[in-house]
């Protein structure tokens, strides 16, 4: 097997399909029927118009707004509404321009708003701004980040009202004091600035007291209750290279918690790494088996799936667990995924029993689609059937991809509530994965400073939770952790305290944090303007793309006298059709095409000339009748141009496609698309897959 210790697979981040990819077909009906539904009722409780300031108190216009939660363009907008009790996503792209702030519609419930936003020297967290947990259900004029600090700070009281052993730090009680004071200072009747200020500079100090308890807690709460679960410290190895001295460090920093998760690579057998199984279990290491990794999903079909874990399970009798699902919400995966999760996992009960099944999601609630969201998936793909299979559920997370912060807590409560008879944890976690760096955490301009902060954060928070294992299971553990003693000690540190029981830090002085009295003031006591129903400066964000039908008028030709035809494989071979767009700089765009056929291409539009960053995308499945397809409205920062692309990216989808009338601009704009009709042949066009695509005329 290749040696990969240096240079270890970027997983679903180095496929281009990473951020907002097509839904398989009926997902993607799905969610059309849900948000004409909520679009029809948009403003059943009325609008919420949000005001936003930074920390000196000044205003920040809408685009102010999205270049602060986006991280200066190198993000995308993220802004979703979610069921506040389940965090299940409702709708994507929820905030308009109304006047000079932004706003969003309600519903027909009461919904959160789900947003990423900057701290310091936090970096970004996922802000659930709920309105003190109700969510929001009538109009209302909500100061943003004093709001979101008052709800942050509530969460972190009862967070620290449920661990009364809790030793609190200074740490903790400074930041929270300084928390508590800026929001002690300010009132319903101070002018909105000075709240809004209290409220950035609150929120950057709850993010650091919020770290700080869970951090410090976690192993205290886990040595007390070893004896109800046992604590796992957790390595990813995808290399069979090496393999005594990485399994040998495994030990040294962890044992007698250690778990390694080993890869296998796709196309290996298992005799490949009967070695390093073996010379884990001679060194008292416990193993994790994953046989088939989130990226090398689409390369099996169902069948194959179950076969492999068939193949695995008999080779490796003394493995210790299975993961039977990797990342499995993440829409670069087969839409049949959740069938395969119940195979792999029957599997795994029939042919190892007692030997528990490990199931992985991918930390995303408002970074994809409403239907990859992470607790809306799982509501959606595991019926009781399979959960009845599955014994420890657990989430990847990356900072720089999907933020976490403030949320963490929150996220892995629900984790717990949703999955209430399974063990659970951190099945993944990284930082700054080449290619993948939207956001930043804890130190924006040291990676390294960064990285280590998320392994002592979150190897130790992981475990502040009934019922969770920890895991962990970096995944760049051996480049991250061979040379680096910092990152060696932070593990070694942890284990000492899940050994002894130690206590968290000596407390100071202060008083308990909680006795800090914080206004509570009711968010629609500030007067509301009212918005026009209908928002001219900026269109409101249409979540999901729309699929629309039309007689159909000739042959393989939409209009004029020439098409492109596709002549889609079997297989995702990621082969374009594509075209550089000139675009208006921050302005709101959509892209469509009209299609007639069989089989499934993605339409893709990429914000950046190596297509890693993605701004909008839909899955065309075309039928005998002419369809429209379009984007969901996407924005285009500061760019200039952007790329646009008919992408052979989806298994099981041959056929043969027509495509017309390609359009990409602002909503009753100009066309932006060269040749967009393809009456000029190939002029404007790229074509990387030639015997896939090729323009002909049909007159």
């Amino acid at each position: 097997m290749e040696n990969q210790s240096e240079n270890q697979p970027e997983k679903h981040r180095a496929l281009r399909n990473l951020l907002l990819p097509g839904l398989a077909f009926l997902l993607f009906a799905a969610v059309i029927v849900v948000v004409f539904s909520l679009r029809g009722s948009a403003q059943a409780g009325g609008t919420v118009t949000l005001l936003f300031f930074d920390r000196n108190g000044t205003a920040l216009t809408p685009t102010q707004v999205r270049s602060a939660s986006n991280n200066g363009g190198a993000g995308y907008n993220n802004d979703f509404l979610l069921n506040p009790a389940n965090m299940r996503a409702i709708s994507s792209g929820p905030l308009y321009t109304s006047g000079t702030n932004l706003a969003f519609n309600i519903p027909s419930q009461a919904v959160a708003l789900a947003f990423n936003w900057p701290t310091l020297p936090g970096g970004y967290q996922l802000l659930i701004l709920d309105n003190g947990g109700a969510g929001f259900s009538t109009a209302a004029t909500i100061n943003f980040t004093y709001q979101a600090a008052l709800d942050v700070k509530k969460k972190l009281d009862a967070a620290r009202s449920a661990r009364p052993d809790y030793v609190p730090s200074a740490k903790f009680t400074t930041a929270y004091q300084a928390a508590s004071s800026q929001l002690a200072g300010v009132d319903v009747y101070s002018p909105q600035s000075a709240r809004g200020k209290a409220g950035q500079l609150a929120l950057d100090q709850l993010a650091v007291a919020y770290d700080a308890m869970l951090a410090e807690h976690g192993p205290v709460y886990a040595a007390a209750n070893k004896s109800t679960v046992t604590p796992w410290i957790g390595f990813t190895i995808d290399t069979v290279s090496n393999y005594q001295a990485n399994v040998d460090l495994a030990a040294t920093l962890a044992a007698p918690y250690a778990w390694i998760r080993i890869v296998f690579d796709a196309g290996q057998a298992p005799l490949t790494y009967t070695s390093l199984v073996n010379y884990a279990k001679t060194k008292g290491v416990k193993v994790l088996g994953q046989p088939i990794d989130s990226t090398y999903d689409k390369g099996y079909t169902r069948a194959q799936y179950k076969q492999r874990f068939i193949d695995y399970i008999t080779a490796f009798p003394q493995i210790d667990a299975w993961e039977v699902g990797n990342e499995v919400n993440g829409s670069w995966l087969t839409s049949d995924i959740g069938l395969r999760i119940a195979d792999a996992a029957a599997e795994v009960k029939a042919r190892a029993p007692g030997k528990p099944t490990f199931l992985t999601f991918f930390w995303q609630i408002n970074t994809d689609s409403v239907a990859n969201s992470m607790f809306t998936w799982a509501n959606a793909n595991l019926p009781a059937s399979t959960r009845a299979n599955i014994d420890v559920v657990t989430f990847s997370q990356y900072q720089e991809q999907a933020p976490m912060g403030v949320a963490f807590d929150q996220v892995m409560k629900t984790l717990r509530a949703e999955f209430p008879t399974q063990k659970i944890g951190l099945g993944e976690l990284g930082y700054w994965i080449a290619g993948q760096q939207f956001w930043w955490a804890y130190n924006q301009t040291d990676t390294l400073a960064a990285k280590r902060a998320v392994a002592e954060q979150y190897y130790n928070a992981a475990f502040d939770y009934p019922g969770s294992i920890g895991g962990v299971f970096w995944w760049t553990y051996i480049q991250d952790f061979k040379s680096n003693t910092t990152m060696q000690q932070i593990v070694k540190t942890l284990r000492d305290k899940l050994q002894s029981g130690a206590p968290t830090p000596t407390p100071t002085a202060t008083p308990s944090p909680t006795a800090t009295a914080t206004p509570t003031p009711s968010p629609t006591a500030t007067a509301t303007p009212t918005p026009s129903p209908t928002p001219t400066a900026t269109p409101t964000p249409t979540p999901s793309p729309t699929a629309t039908p039309t007689p159909a008028p000739g042959g393989i030709v939409f209009n004029g006298s020439w098409s492109a035809t596709a002549k889609i494989p079997a297989t995702a071979t990621y082969q374009d059709l594509y075209q550089t767009v000139t675009v208006t700089p921050n302005a709101n765009h959509t892209a469509s095409v009209w299609v007639k056929g069989s089989g499934s291409l993605e339409l893709q539009v990429w914000g950046n000339a190596n297509w890693t960053k993605r701004l909008a995308s839909v899955r065309i499945n075309a039928t005998s009748t002419w369809t429209k397809f379009t984007t969901p409205v996407f924005n285009s920062g500061n760019r200039q141009r952007v790329y646009l692309s008919f992408d052979t990216a989806f298994a099981n989808a041959a056929g043969s496609m027509y495509l017309d009338e390609v359009f990409l601009g602002t909503s009753g704009g100009v066309n932006r698309v060269t040749n967009p009709g393809f009456e000029s042949g190939n002029t404007g066009w790229n074509n990387d897959g030639p015997a896939i695509f090729s323009i002909q005329t049909g007159k």
